[in-house]
């Protein structure tokens, strides 16, 4: 692992026992929203995908940006960068302990899912959990970038009308993105939400091809590689 990024994990992993409302975003708030649905639909199973897609993804942009966000407030992010610490372990030792916990979640939505939506893996559950963590990885990544632009936890939330909504909107979960007009399929198209749902669709209920759920694998590594990578750029820049 690159200079400092394993203390920095297990600082972000240790400062989180006595962090209850981080622990009930991880923990709490994806099994009661998942039974919450679960006890409104009469069909619950056909709504996994969109659900669990978009709950990942949503959830662990929340946990990613504010968690980061407070690094920063607190002063810990500025300190780091003066440290010998390289800036890209600062990034790694950042996405290794934020992605313990959006592993974490991802598992919790996943038990969820099984307990009170009754879904069945009709490709296995590990390529389901391949896609889950894609996903949330991508979020992740999605999350560190936009929290360096954000100066408090109002802002952070401001983020989510103008960058994930749109997703959640146009990524199927309403209404099956190649339904669309051609310029708002165009849109879905360079949207990580929609490979999450897609790639969701095939496993759960082999919707689409094998061919498709892999591009969709394929999209979401770059999404995730490239907002890792231009948070690293960003951080480098503040130093």
């Amino acid at each position: 692992m690159m200079r400092g990024a394993r203390p920095i994990a297990r600082r972000i992993l240790l400062g989180l026992r006595g962090d209850r409302r981080t622990l009930g975003l991880v923990v709490v708030v994806p099994v009661f929203v998942i039974w919450l649905f679960s006890e409104i639909f009469e069909r619950p199973e056909f709504a996994a995908p969109a659900l669990l897609g978009v709950f990942v993804f949503f959830l662990t942009y929340i946990l990613t940006a504010i968690g980061f966000l407070r690094e920063r407030t607190a002063g810990t992010l500025e300190r780091l960068l003066v440290s010998p610490i390289s800036r890209n372990g600062l990034i790694v030792g950042y996405v290794v302990g934020f992605g313990y916990l959006a592993t974490l979640q991802s598992l919790v939505l996943a038990g969820s899912g099984v307990l009170f939506l009754e879904i069945e893996f009709e490709h296995g559950v590990w390529l389901f959990l391949l896609i889950e963590l894609l996903g949330a990885f991508t979020a992740l990544g999605i999350g560190i970038v936009l929290s360096l632009f954000a100066q408090n936890e109002f802002q952070v939330m401001q983020f989510i009308p103008a960058i994930i909504s749109p997703q959640v909107i146009l990524g199927g979960a309403f209404v099956p993105v190649e339904e669309m007009p051609a310029y708002l399929e165009f849109a879905a198209r360079l949207m990580p939400i929609t490979y999450l749902i897609e790639g969701m669709d095939y496993v759960l209920f082999d919707a689409g091809t094998a061919e498709e759920f892999w591009f969709a694998v394929v999209v979401l590594a770059i999404y995730t590689v490239a907002a890792i990578a231009v948070s690293s750029i960003v951080v480098r820049r503040a130093g």
